[in-house]
């Protein structure tokens, strides 16, 4: 995997990580001006509540992501909980809208690029209510 960029305005600090502030733009507009400064050939935008994502299931998102286009991991609840495009920034995300995933593969088709849905329990599973809670405790 390549380098980790943290979309945040918090003062956060990991080992190694950097951080792009982004200045409290709403998550996607966000994203979008993180995505300007990405070097690498995919970028990845993964949700931070997701309990049981493993690198596995990160690797095999990437090796979904088509040629010029869209790997869009699916939520449980038809959201989006992640998302790998080629090149960076081809799209502009649309991460908490009601059924996002179905949303990102509409505003990919429009925009004349390709997309995959991937469904994988680690993407899938995401902590949004207490009751998400309670299953992931259990």
């Amino acid at each position: 995997m390549g380098p980790v960029t943290l979309v945040s305005s918090a003062e956060v600090r990991m080992n190694g990580t950097d951080r792009f502030d982004d200045g409290g733009l709403p998550w996607n507009e966000a994203l979008a001006q993180g995505m300007k400064s990405v070097r690498e050939e995919i970028a990845v935008v993964i949700a931070a509540d997701l309990p049981r994502l493993g690198g596995d299931e990160v690797r095999k998102l990437v090796a979904a992501v088509p040629e010029r286009g869209l790997a869009i991991a699916r939520a449980r609840d038809g959201g989006t909980n992640a998302v790998a495009m080629r090149p960076p920034g081809v799209m502009q995300t649309l991460f908490g809208e009601p059924s996002s995933a179905a949303l990102h593969e509409e505003a990919a088709r429009r925009a004349g690029l390709e997309s995959v849905i991937v469904d994988l329990p680690g993407l899938a599973f995401d902590v949004d209510t207490p009751e998400d809670l309670a299953v992931w405790r259990s």
